[in-house]
Parts: C-alpha cells; structure tokens; sequence
C-alpha cells in the first residue's frame, strides 16, 4: 500500500497572476498541452502533483508557485492542495488580491 502526504495551503500563498496561470493550467492538463500538472479543486483552488522529474523539461512555472513547490517538496510531500478557506501560513508569504 502506498499513502501520499499532501500539503494543504491557501490560495493567498500564490500570486493573482499565478492563480489565474493554475487556473489555464487546469484546463491544459486535460489536453496533455500543460507546463504543470493541475487539476481544479472546485472553483477555488487546485490540486498539484509532485515528482522529481517534474523540472527536467525547461518550464515556465510562476516565482510564486516554484517557491511552494520547492517548500512542499522539502517536507517531503507529494502533493499540493490549494484552497481559498485554508487559513495561510507564516512560513510562506502571502499576497493580497
């Protein structure tokens, strides 16, 4: 059996732009066509898998996004949740928008 950590984080930890990039990202993965993979959780927030091999391609991923992903990826996780209603934390910076 295998069981996956997976950190679960607001949506105020990543940019407006970087949102709304998640968000065409969301829909690019259903096409196969995405930088990252992201699935949409709902209307405000998304799922992100995470896996070493996931830079070995030249990417554009947003600053905001690669600092989480490396945060994540540092406690050992392998996926990302975002959800508006998760209250932020102090270890990430946060934005207003």
């Amino acid at each position: 059996m295998e069981i996956n950590q997976m950190l679960s984080l607001s949506t105020a930890h990543v940019t407006k732009d970087a949102s709304e990039w998640l968000d065409g990202q969301a829909k690019l993965t259903q096409n196969n066509e995405m930088h990252l993979i992201t699935y949409p959780k709902g209307n405000y927030g998304w799922f992100i898998p995470l896996y070493d091999e996931m830079f070995d391609e030249e990417k554009t991923i947003p600053d905001s996004v690669l600092f989480v992903i490396g945060y994540a990826m540092g406690k050992g996780c392998q996926w990302i949740m975002f959800d508006h209603e998760i209250e932020p934390i102090d270890e990430l910076p946060k934005y207003v928008w």
